[in-house]
């Protein structure tokens, strides 16, 4: 499911210097100028980038992100190519050196072939040299950090409710309810994920074709117990 109103206010829940730390660890991990981010949320990393005079194309399933995203750069005077791309489902008429899929957005793919299918893609997008650059919530988050997770907030402008159930090992449903007092809006949306093993997407990246693959969690050397797993696949030189 992609986001829906609650694009309108995912900003204000999230840590500005999370997007920070991720502009800094691909400067690190990434020698590129074309860069396109599947799943790029209200585009605040591919503003990041544009700032940096990068060639950003920015994509979304959510018609409503990309519209936040499209403010957001017109804002900031940047300029991002914008569209919206099933990351499932896509081709590009030009190589690029660097795709990005960030933030858990592959989470929401919750068929393995389909998982399969987006490598394939993002391996067919990228020049011979080129990197691909994704993370997903961990096994140990999704099993023990948002077992029975219940987040509540509420103040005289502001309402806010974030649930989770567990669907299966690795599976859960997000349950968010915003309510706007000020604006008197109520968005109310539930949002499925799914996650895998490590080797299991370290096997599938390897029958795609990438033959370097460096993992890390949370911007640092890789352990089990993380919140977040990053993985940094280059395609080989012909």
């Amino acid at each position: 499911m992609s986001y829906e109103a609650f694009a309108y206010y995912y900003d204000s829940l999230m840590d500005a210097d999370f997007y920070k730390d991720y502009v800094q660890f691909i400067k690190e991990h990434a020698d590129f100028q074309t860069v396109l981010e599947l799943g790029c949320g209200t585009g605040e990393i591919a503003v990041r980038l544009a700032k940096r005079k990068k060639e950003v194309y920015a994509t979304d399933l959510s018609k409503d992100m990309l519209e936040v995203a499209r403010m957001k750069a017109s804002r900031q005077n940047v300029e991002l190519m914008l569209g919206r791309i099933d990351m499932r489902d896509f081709i590009v008429d030009q190589k690029l050196d660097l795709v990005l899929c960030l933030c858990d957005s592959l989470n929401y793919i919750i068929e393995r072939d389909e998982v399969k299918k987006t490598f394939v893609n993002c391996f067919n997008a990228i020049k011979d040299d080129g990197c691909f650059i994704f993370d997903v919530d961990s096994i140990y988050k999704m099993e023990n950090i948002l077992k029975d997770y219940l987040e509540e907030n509420d103040d005289p402008d502001f309402y806010f409710k974030w649930k989770v159930d567990s669907l299966g090992y690795g599976h859960v449903v997000h349950h968010v309810e915003i309510i706007d007092k000020i604006e008197n809006e109520h968005v109310s949306e539930e949002h499925i994920q799914k996650t895998l093993t490590v080797d299991e997407y370290k096997n599938m990246l390897l029958e795609v074709g990438f033959k370097d693959i460096e993992i890390y969690s949370d911007f640092g050397e890789y352990h089990d117990d993380c919140e977040r797993v990053i993985f940094v696949c280059r395609k080989e030189a012909k």
